[in-house]
Order: structure tokens, then C-alpha cells, then sequence
């Protein structure tokens, strides 16, 4: 980072953290009160306890009005256990079809032909085709047929053997019932098929909200990580180039102090020119930790601050030259901030690695494969990564593959360091400059006197 220019910016739009989505709901959850709130919620969301409440009450009201009336006894018997296990038929639907079923069988074979429960036999076949799976849905609709099976054949008996009946009574009676129920069961497997499709529809809606609930958090989370992978870049450009200059500084200073203090002035106002800088920055970029709506657009660091930042080299006793070839005018604002990056952090390497009378050449080289940006040393310091942790090459290899660029960087066989990056640029940014053009304006040496090999030098690839 500039240690003059301007602070970095807020993380793009793209990449800020998006408000917290709240959560979903689990199922049957409405909140403390929710019940209170929003009473039709809750009824669709605890199938369960609705039906529990509602099947109760009326086995509850039957039974104290039918006990006690003259032969109610029995159908009592049989149609409170039928309503009651009208509750599990939604939840539990086979469980439902045989319990009802195997009641309603037994009042019809010990001469109870009709009871009130009888009813229960749809709502049980309705619920085993809407709720129940494939092999339920059979059947519950081999038991309502069975049902009206055995109604109609009672009746028709009973027709039979009447004081009035006949074989002719007995055969009306059976196909009429038989008619009456086969129809009340087509139109109750329809309605119970409608439904299911409805049911199916509810569910695909409710996996489709929660897949999109899970996808907002999974990129609100990718976001934050990325931003938290800039923010780390940006602290280590930051911190690692300003203290390197500091320490350089300091340490010149302690051999100039005594023989020439005026020079040691000097140097102490760079390092807190310099520290001054840093905190700045630092602070930039704690401002944009802090910020949860609002994001700030102001100007990044680019190509237009590399005299300045190869100025504050300088100060730090590194010889260090600037050649560009092409225009750098027209460059977009990420790749011109990382080429200002980049730069900072392969001199911060010089600065820590080359050694005690080292130099360093900067060349910038806009042609027809994109942007070259290329950084080379002749000291005979440490490889950058022999440190162990390697952060700065990390960082400069992520910014050019988010450019979708790529980064060499190793020793050249006699000596020194080189860093060699190379960035495709849109077509809509400018042209590059013919070969024999008009140099940069930040050109400060005179391009045959670099002192870095050629940017096609088969050496800056890494071993």
C-alpha cells in the first residue's frame, strides 16, 4: 500500500457481508406465543395436535350423550374408539385405516350394521391416500371398497330374509349401496389425490426455501472469507513493506547518528513519515471492519503511485529503477491496484531478503499477451519463503489468479531474486503501445539500461 497515496477502500458491493438472513423456522414452531399470533399457522404446522384436539372433543361429546340411551351401548362402543383414531390418521395413516377398518368390520359382524363411527371409514381412507405412501394409498382404497363390500352385502342379506324382501329386493339393494359407495369412494379418492399433489407442492416449496436459505448463508459465508482473505492481504502489504522501511531506516540512522547527525534527522523523520503512513492505512482499513451497511468507494492505489513508493525505497538505501513499456493510463482499477501491490511487496522482499548493497529494477510491459510485471534484484539474501511462511508470494499469487494472471517467482542461477507476473487485460482498455512508441511517463530510466532481464528471459520461470 502507498504509504502517501490514498487509503484502500470498503470491500465491493459483491463482497460485502449481506444482512443476517433469519432463521427458518423449524416445523411446528411458531415462536413463544405464535400460537396466539398467527392461530391459523399453528393449526397447518401441528397437523398432529389439531387433530387430537378435534377427534377428542367429539368422542368426549358422544360418549356423554350416548351413554345412558335406550341401546346405545353398543355403537357407543365401537364409534368413540373410531373417532378417536381419527387422530393419528394424518400422521399415522395405516395405523388409522386398521384400527377403523378392523372396528368397522367387527360392529357389522356382531349385528351392527350402522354406527356413527361408520363415517370415520372415509376420513381414514381419505387421509391414507393424501398422507400415506404409495402401498398405504392401496390400501386404504382396497379397504373402502372392502367397506362397501360388506355394507352392501349386509343390507342385501337383510333384504333378503325381510318380512317384504325377495330375491328381487335383495339385488337392489346390494347394487345400489354398491353404486352409492363405489361412487363416494371415486369422488373421495380424487379429492384425497388433489390433496396429495397439494401436499407434495408444499413440501417442494418448503425444500426449495430452506435450499435457498442454506445458499444465501453458505455465500454470505464464502463472502466473508474472501473479505477477510483481502483484508489480510491488504494487512500484510501494509505492515511487512512499512516496517521494513522503518527497520532499514533505523538501522542506517544508528551508523550515520554519530558521524552525521543531520543525516540522522533526516532519517528519522522518514520513519515517522512512514509510521505515520502505516497507521493511516491501518486505520482504513479498521474502518472498513467496522462498517456493516455502508461501503466506501474512494480512489485505489495504482500505477500513479509507484514513483512515490519507489521514492520511499530509495529512502530505505535501495537502488531501485522504474521502466514501463505501453500505456498504463486506461488500466482497470483491480488490475491497476494489484500491479501497485505487487510491486510493494516483491521490493518489501528485496528490502528483508537481498542483502546489504543490493539494487532493484521495476519493468512494466504492456503487449499483446496482457500486462508484464516484472521485479528483479541482483542480492544474495534468503529466498523470500525460507522464512517459512511465504504469506507475500501467497498474496500475489491469489491476486493474479483472481485477475486470472499468473506468478513466477524463484532465484535466477547467478544471483538475485526475479518476480515475474503476467495479467490479461480486456480489449476495451486501451491498445498497447507499439514497439518503438512513445515511452510512459513513468518511465524514469532509459529502457536499455535495465539492469533486470527481459521480460521473455526463459529464467523467470520458476524451478
Amino acid at each position: 500500500m502507498d504509504m502517501t497515496g490514498p487509503s484502500p477502500s470498503a470491500p465491493p458491493p459483491e463482497l460485502a457481508p449481506a444482512p443476517r438472513a433469519a432463521a427458518a423456522r423449524p416445523r411446528g414452531h411458531s415462536g413463544a406465543r405464535g400460537g396466539l399470533r398467527d392461530p391459523f399457522r399453528w393449526i397447518i404446522e401441528n397437523p398432529g395436535t389439531v387433530d387430537l384436539i378435534g377427534f377428542g372433543t367429539a368422542a368426549a361429546l358422544m360418549l356423554l350423550f350416548g351413554v345412558g340411551a335406550g341401546g346405545a351401548g353398543w355403537w357407543v362402543l365401537f364409534s368413540v374408539p373410531m373417532v378417536l383414531a381419527g387422530a393419528v390418521c394424518r400422521t399415522r395413516p395405516l395405523l388409522g385405516v386398521i384400527v377403523i377398518g378392523v372396528l368397522a368390520v367387527s360392529h357389522v359382524l356382531v349385528g351392527i350394521p350402522v354406527v356413527a363411527g361408520d363415517v370415520m371409514t372415509f376420513y381414514a381412507m381419505f387421509c391414507a391416500v393424501a398422507y400415506g405412501t404409495t402401498a398405504v394409498h392401496l390400501i386404504g382404497v382396497a379397504a373402502g371398497m372392502l367397506g362397501v363390500l360388506v355394507q352392501a352385502s349386509w343390507f342385501g342379506i337383510a333384504a333378503l330374509f325381510g318380512e317384504y324382501g325377495g330375491v328381487g329386493q335383495a339385488a337392489i339393494t346390494f347394487v345400489g349401496l354398491g353404486i352409492i359407495g363405489t361412487i363416494t369412494i371415486i369422488a373421495i379418492w380424487a379429492l384425497a389425490n388433489l390433496q396429495r399433489a397439494r401436499v407434495r407442492q408444499l413440501a417442494l416449496t418448503r425444500d426449495r426455501a430452506e435450499q435457498a436459505v442454506r445458499e444465501r448463508e453458505q455465500r454470505t459465508a464464502l463472502a466473508v472469507a474472501d473479505e477477510r482473505a483481502r483484508i489480510a492481504r491488504e494487512m500484510h502489504d501494509v505492515v511487512a513493506h512499512s516496517l521494513s522501511v522503518i527497520i532499514a531506516q533505523a538501522d542506517g540512522g544508528r551508523f550515520v547518528a554519530s558521524q552525521k547527525p543531520e543525516k540522522a534527522v533526516e532519517v528519522l523523520g522518514t520513519i515517522g513519515e512512514t509510521g505515520r503512513a502505516a497507521l493511516a492505512d491501518m486505520r482504513s482499513l479498521l474502518g472498513v471492519l467496522r462498517q456493516e451497511d455502508e461501503t466506501s468507494f474512494g480512489p485505489q492505489p495504482g500505477p500513479e503511485q509507484l514513483p512515490e513508493l519507489l521514492e520511499r525505497v530509495r529512502a530505505a538505501r535501495l537502488e531501485v529503477d522504474l521502466e514501463s513499456e505501453g500505456s498504463l493510463d486506461q488500466l482497470p482499477s483491480s488490475v491497476g491496484m494489484s500491479v501497485f501491490r505487487l510491486v510493494q511487496e516483491a521490493l518489501t522482499n528485496v528490502l528483508k531478503h537481498a542483502g546489504p548493497g543490493a539494487s532493484a529494477s521495476v519493468r512494466l510491459v504492456r503487449g499483446a499477451e496482457g500486462l508484464v510485471i516484472e521485479v528483479v534484484d541482483d542480492g544474495q539474501g534468503t529466498d523470500p519463503t525460507s522464512d517459512g511462511l511465504g504469506h507475500g508470494l501467497t498474496g500475489m499469487r491469489e491476486r493474479m489468479s483472481v485477475l486470472g494472471g499468473t506468478l513466477q517467482a524463484g532465484p535466477l542461477p547467478s544471483r538475485g531474486y526475479r518476480v515475474r507476473a503476467t495479467v490479461p487485460l480486456p480489449a476495451d482498455h486501451g491498445s498497447p503501445a507499439e514497439a518503438d512508441g512513445p515511452a510512459s511517463p513513468y518511465t524514469t530510466t532509459d529502457p536499455g539500461t535495465s539492469p533486470g532481464p527481459a521480460a521473455d528471459d526463459p529464467r523467470g520461470e520458476t524451478p
